[in-house]
């Protein structure tokens, strides 16, 4: 059975960006105390710092993360190699410095970024004790389900919780993010799709090859069954944020996790989710959305370039 991504849908003209992302950068200037050296592969035009900055795409990362586990593959080279699943929280933090760090950083950092996370996955190589099968996570068939994932997560979570885009908007976000997928090591264009109806339509092609491993079932645990202990709105608030972020994963995701009969719960959380997001971001402009996630990435890179 071929158990690879069925690649993207070949995209229109014009809908591969070149490296520098030049259909991101806009003319908004930003403050250069906040930057480094530069505004990096995107800018403070992009829909990628827009997207990237606000509140739910925290979530959208969380839906992200459950869809990247369901490649049994990638996850039994994980399994293998490093502790993924009892250091779900740990990946989690890493995962979202690196795509400050690559979003948000100057060129220098979010290749140095890049480049760690190349080495991390070319270190990652398993052989199967039962069948002598090699499985490497540099799998670029891998890697791009990986991207595209998040790139899925954070707009279904604009979708669901804001904030409001255009589907132009959509498009170009989709495009722009075909210099994340570079930066991590996707060469292949073909799996990159160009249109958010190209990227939803790779989604749900991709369905008939995943799978919930174990390693997965143990990192999706406390999202599918949360704990109830603690003070009552802290606990009312994460069941509707949890719920929330499971709303954001397409049906057949739903029903390998197990969570496809709580249609009306999931919407419901859904909704309280959309305000809490909401009171997240009030009184706070996209600028200052953007300055706080630029001041965390000069302070704290995913991997820090030393000065020459």
């Amino acid at each position: 059975m071929d158990r690879t991504p069925t690649p993207a849908p070949e995209p229109g003209a014009g809908a591969r960006a070149a490296a520098g992302c030049p259909v991101a950068h806009g003319a908004t200037p930003g403050d250069p105390d906040r930057r480094g050296a530069d505004d990096g592969y995107f800018g403070p035009g992009s829909v990628s710092w827009r997207l990237f900055s606000d509140p739910s795409s925290k979530l959208g990362g969380v839906a992200a993360l459950l869809l990247q586990s369901l490649n049994p593959m990638m996850m039994r080279v994980f399994a293998g190699t490093s502790g993924y699943a009892s250091d779900a929280e740990g990946r989690a933090e890493r995962t979202g410095r690196y795509i400050d760090t690559t979003v948000f950083g100057d060129r220098a950092h979010a290749d140095a970024a890049g480049e760690a996370v190349q080495r991390l996955h070319a270190a990652s190589v398993w052989t199967d004790p039962r069948t002598g099968e090699e499985l490497r996570a540099d799998t670029e068939e891998w890697l791009a389900w990986t991207h595209n994932a998040i790139v899925y997560g954070v707009l279904r979570a604009a979708d669901a919780f804001g904030p409001t885009l255009t589907v132009a908007e959509q498009d170009r976000f989709v495009v722009e993010q075909h210099e994340a997928a570079r930066i991590v090591g996707i060469t292949d264009a073909a799996l990159l799709p160009g249109t958010r109806r190209e990227l939803d339509r790779y989604i749900d092609d991709n369905r008939d090859w995943m799978a919930l491993t174990l390693p997965a079932a143990e990192l999706s645990r406390e999202l599918r069954a949360p704990a109830l202990r603690g003070n009552p709105v802290k606990v009312w608030a994460a069941l509707n944020i949890q719920d929330g972020i499971l709303s954001l994963l397409p049906e057949w995701a739903r029903l390998l996790f197990g969570i496809d009969g709580r249609p009306m719960s999931l919407r419901a959380a859904a909704r309280v989710t959309r305000r809490l997001t909401a009171a997240a971001r009030a009184g706070r402009s996209s600028e200052d959305l953007i300055a706080e996630v630029a001041d965390r990435v000069q302070t704290h890179p995913y991997r820090r370039v030393r000065s020459r």
